[in-house]
């Protein structure tokens, strides 16, 4: 509905009024100065403003001709009627009447009688009496004027009515600005608008338990709307909702299940999947569960509400998650491969360094003990061999399992 008048511009002098400074010499709608005015109002009254600021409002036609100027001074009281105040800037002028109407219709039909009436004087004067004459030109300014006024009047009907819901549109607007939506919702109802009007501008506003205390049936349209707020907002409107106690048994499993996802808290998901009750919920449920590589419940989800880019999705990321841990399996046996080799590596340093050593006993050695001491170090190169057998048994058998792993990583399809 379209309130608005035609766009003159405004210029806003005398003031320091950041917004008004912003707005200056631009082209508005008589309704747009309202708002402007009211939301300036409500942020003064929010700063608790004590010392009053002034405005001068100035408003020019399209040939920069002034059609009225206005000092206001702010801010004044929340309940301030300003379409009151500032009703000299609405210029109201009775519509042009372009397009043929009964007007156009009754004059030509009255052309026509003030024709033949011509005709009958000129033709036949001697025959009609002035008696007659004036009956018809008495018909002829009544029903004229019946036409006129029926069209005036609804003209200004017109205007009235549009006038009185600008009214209403500006008192609702500036309740809203001042947050007092319940008594937006009074001023809603007195003015007869729908109930579907109301529970929106509780919405709008994040009203959520008025809008459910409005219309038990916004349930659905309630969730719709906490669903496109950021985490933080959801899980506050959400535990709201819960503490006011306005909701079913059903609606209440609803909350949970939406808090459950925002927690992650996979456990409940599993246990109430059943108890999902719509495609846009059930979606945000398989997306945590392919995130959270739970691809069996993803699937299980999936049967009460299918959705194939959401099963496509599923089945890619449970093949890519078996091919990549196939891959981790290899490169976990390619590292140990390594670290044995390592170990390996260094048993065979330490046999050379003990035959070496017992070598040097057999050459240098000449005390007593000689024979011991060759014994001991015998005993040492036999232990050291044991290891070296264990560990190349441990590498063979590493061995063979990587090379398992990786033909199974290239046998996955």
């Amino acid at each position: 509905m379209n309130l608005g008048t035609k766009k003159s511009y405004y210029v806003f002098s005398k003031t320091d009024i950041k917004k008004f400074k912003e707005e200056n010499n631009k082209p508005l709608e008589y309704i747009d100065l309202i708002k402007l005015v009211i939301d300036t109002n409500s942020e003064l009254l929010k700063l608790y403003e004590l010392n009053t600021k002034s405005v001068e409002i100035s408003k020019f036609n399209k040939n920069d001709s002034l059609i009225h100027s206005q000092l206001l001074k702010l801010p004044l009281e929340a309940d301030t009627d300003f379409d009151k105040i500032l009703v000299n800037f609405n210029e109201t002028k009775p519509p042009k009447i372009r397009k043929a109407t009964k007007v156009d219709k009754a004059t030509k039909d009255l052309t026509v009688i003030n024709d033949k009436a011509n005709y009958i004087e000129k033709k036949d004067f001697e025959k009609i009496s002035i008696k007659k004459i004036s009956i018809i030109g008495f018909s002829f300014m009544t029903v004229f004027i019946i036409v006129i006024g029926f069209v005036l009047n609804q003209s200004i009907n017109r205007g009235n009515s549009e006038q009185e819901k600008l009214s209403q549109e500006l008192i609702i607007t500036q309740l809203e600005t001042s947050g007092k939506y319940d008594k937006v919702a009074q001023k809603m109802k007195e003015f007869d608008y729908p109930e579907k009007d109301i529970v929106n501008m509780y919405l709008e506003n994040g009203q959520f338990v008025n809008a459910l205390k409005a219309d038990k049936k916004a349930f659905t349209s309630v969730l719709d709307k906490i669903d496109t707020m950021n985490n933080k907002e959801q899980q506050e409107a959400l535990n709201e909702l819960k503490k006011a106690n306005v909701t079913s048994k059903k609606e209440s499993i609803s909350l949970d299940l939406r808090l459950a996802l925002l927690n992650k808290d996979i456990d409940f998901l599993k246990k109430n999947i059943k108890s999902v009750d719509s495609q846009g919920l059930s979606d945000r449920i398989v997306k945590l569960f392919i995130d959270e590589k739970e691809y069996a419940s993803a699937n299980e989800q999936l049967k009460f509400f299918a959705n194939k880019a959401l099963e496509k999705q599923a089945k890619q990321a449970e093949h890519d998650d078996k091919k990549q841990a196939l891959t981790n399996r290899v490169n976990e046996l390619k590292k140990a491969i390594s670290d044995t080799q390592k170990q390996l590596d260094a048993k065979n340093t330490q046999l050379s360094d003990l035959h070496k050593q017992l070598d040097d006993l057999n050459k240098n050695d000449k005390s007593p003990d000689k024979g011991k001491h060759v014994d001991d170090k015998n005993k040492e190169i036999d232990n050291a061999k044991k290891d070296k057998n264990k560990i190349s048994d441990i590498l063979k058998d590493q061995q063979d399992k990587e090379k398992e792993a990786q033909k199974a990583v290239d046998d996955f399809k």
